[in-house]
């Protein structure tokens, strides 16, 4: 019974790439090649604007698309009985209470793989609202549909450059996610010498 699973959970972190999961299902359609216009100095913040901006951060479609948990609830006891009884009774309850401990740490890292950079593109996008005048703050805020066009061709390249970032950002940490895993399982089956009775063990090397 193979204890290592690395090519699927490989295959399971390209498939949240891909389907979206791992990255913001935003889309964003590319805009002709123009000038970026420089925001200017960052202006004084009063309460108003602070809650227009806010306002504008809690509607953006990747921030709200960021806080959705990665994966649907699992049933890790019935995952591990499975397991339990391929084995046929060889590994004792620690392993398996050690097995249980280990999926859900990987579940709760998969849940959170967005949240630096979920941090990274609110600040960078406070940022730049905070360079922002009254009167083009109020309408971002209030009727984001009503901007000019070039305005709104500035703010979707620059939300384009911070999802852009989000994304690599998201990246490393689904990649931080399945090294720890990895290592976790690796720990575990070194713990419990199941590499001496199964060479497809989670501690074995790595096959080329």
């Amino acid at each position: 019974m193979p204890f290592r699973n690395v090519p699927v959970f490989t295959h399971l972190a390209v498939a949240l790439l891909l389907s979206g999961c791992a990255n913001p299902q935003v889309a964003v359609a590319p805009a002709a090649p123009f000038d970026l216009e420089p925001l200017g100095q960052p202006m004084a913040q009063t309460s108003v604007r602070t809650a227009l901006i806010d306002q504008i951060i809690v509607k953006d479609p990747v921030v709200i698309s960021a806080q959705k948990p990665v994966l649907a609830p699992s049933d890790n006891d019935a995952r591990i009985a499975k397991l339990r009884k391929a084995d046929g009774g060889a590994l004792p309850d620690g392993y398996w209470a050690l097995y249980k401990q280990n999926l859900e740490a990987m579940q709760y890292d998969l849940n959170h793989q967005h949240d630096a950079a979920r941090v990274q593109y609110e600040q960078t996008y406070r940022d730049e609202l905070g360079r922002v005048d009254d009167s083009t703050l109020q309408v971002m805020a209030t009727a984001p549909t009503t901007l000019d066009e070039q305005t709104r061709r500035q703010w979707n390249a620059r939300m384009a450059d911070r999802l852009s970032q989000y994304i690599k950002t998201s990246e490393q940490s689904l990649r931080a996610a399945a090294d720890t895993h990895i290592n976790r399982m690796a720990l575990m089956d070194r713990q419990y010498n199941v590499c001496a009775r199964n060479p497809e063990c989670w501690d074995a090397p790595v096959k080329k």
